[in-house]
């Protein structure tokens, strides 16, 4: 076949004129790979999407993070809950973790309190949160101005709080720092205003990244101004927190430290299951997986809908075939070879089924730029989702033509001139 090679050019001009004499039949022939060749790269650009906004919002929680989250109770688990005498998540599980365990860091503790803010202008209404001094570092936060709590802040009951953008931009001139805002009836100082996120995280998982644009934080010490949450079980401050966030050292001890987290947390709250513990690796490596079996199933659809193209490009080859039985005949007097044939035949297979990938290519990337402008759904066109779908749609023109080729090149050429 290497003289063919540089024969390239007229072999296609060759099978290009052969196509352009059915016009209508090539255009038919190719749709099927054109709806096949769209609809994998389709396929493939949303769940391109949909990965990187599940594997986002995973890593926004913190790759080196465990979260222990409190969990609500009935009212017979609570009983059960107060039998074992736990006392839910409190800041002394912080403590047993940070000296129990040398791959720990550090541990961010926080309280959701029911209470509202007090303000003429106000279109958010901003989740209130206790938190402790790290927990700044943890979810690496970034200030627009100003301060994050300390822990001078925490031991002295200092009344001060820091705001989301959000919640910032809805006060005006009064959500600035060093001015006053009233909380129940708790007058609080702002010391700090965060950076605005970008904010496009859904619920989806069991711990899903928070909306720090609409939260106001303040000191952990100043959670008994206010009435107590449903999973808060003592009126002390630092106790019943509604998660603790603990960083490891290294994201490669989060695995193996984490049975020993368990058993302290297991034997603070004295076997009670009042709280949940979750892994952000452990989740990002399930998603993953399940991303894995989603391209899978992408690929087995994409594979039956060129294959539904491939056959319908034999189907006309064949019938190509055989009309063209006699001039097979004459090319074949006049000194052609089998391999001459062969690839006359494969060149024109191929050259339609590329046809058709191109075309098809086209109309999926608009097929994505529709989804992504009406459905608002998140979407990825990568160089895989572009090269997997054309290269399979020349594979399939290769393979599909080759018995096409095949019979045209194994006519008898005597019988062929005598064909009518």
């Amino acid at each position: 076949m290497r003289r063919y090679v540089g024969k390239i050019p007229r072999i296609t001009a060759l099978a290009l004129r052969s196509l352009l004499q059915h016009k209508l039949r090539a255009a038919l022939s190719i749709l099927g790979i054109v709806c096949g060749v769209a609809a994998v790269l389709v396929m493939l650009s949303i769940g391109e999407g949909a990965k990187r906004t599940s594997l986002r919002q995973i890593e926004q929680l913190g790759t080196k993070n465990i979260y222990i989250k409190a969990l609500p109770l009935t009212e017979v688990q609570e009983v059960k809950t107060r039998e074992k005498l736990s006392q839910g998540l409190s800041s002394y599980d912080a403590e047993r973790l940070v000296k129990g365990c040398p791959s720990v860091a550090d541990v961010a503790c926080m309280k959701e309190i029911k209470a509202s803010l007090k303000a003429a202008r106000l279109d958010v209404a901003p989740q209130v949160v206790a938190v402790s001094a790290s927990y700044r570092d943890i979810q690496n936060l970034s200030l627009e101005e100003g301060r994050f709590i300390t822990a001078e802040d925490i031991s002295n009951w200092r009344q001060v709080c820091v705001l989301g953008g959000s919640i910032a931009d809805s006060l005006g001139l009064q959500g600035r720092t060093g001015r006053y805002v009233r909380i129940e009836n708790h007058l609080f100082k702002i010391v700090g205003i965060l950076k605005k996120y970008d904010n496009k995280t859904t619920k989806s998982s069991v711990v899903a990244a928070r909306n720090f644009n609409g939260m106001l934080f303040v000191p952990l010490s100043t959670d008994i101004m206010f009435p107590a949450s449903v999973l808060q079980k003592a009126p002390i401050s630092g106790e019943g927190l509604t998660e603790l966030i603990v960083r490891m050292r290294t994201s490669e001890e989060v695995f193996s430290a984490l049975p020993l987290i368990r058993r302290i947390v297991e034997v603070t709250h004295r076997g009670a299951n009042d709280y949940q513990i979750v892994v952000p690796r452990e989740l990002l490596n399930q998603a993953r997986k399940t991303q894995q079996t989603f391209n899978i199933v992408l690929g087995s659809i994409a594979f039956i809908s060129l294959l539904v193209g491939g056959i319908g490009i034999m189907n006309i080859m064949l019938a190509t075939v055989s009309e063209r039985t006699r001039e097979v005949g004459i090319r074949r007097a006049l000194g052609a070879t089998y391999e001459d044939i062969i690839v006359q035949f494969l060149a024109e297979s191929v050259l339609l089924t590329s046809a058709g990938g191109l075309i098809g290519i086209v109309a999926g990337t608009l097929g994505v730029w529709l989804i992504s402008a009406m459905a608002a759904w998140s979407t990825a066109i990568t160089v895989l989702s572009v090269a997997l779908p054309f290269f399979m749609s020349v594979m399939v023109g290769i393979f599909f033509g080759l018995y096409p080729a095949y019979m045209a090149a194994h006519m008898d050429p005597i019988a062929a001139l005598r064909y009518e």
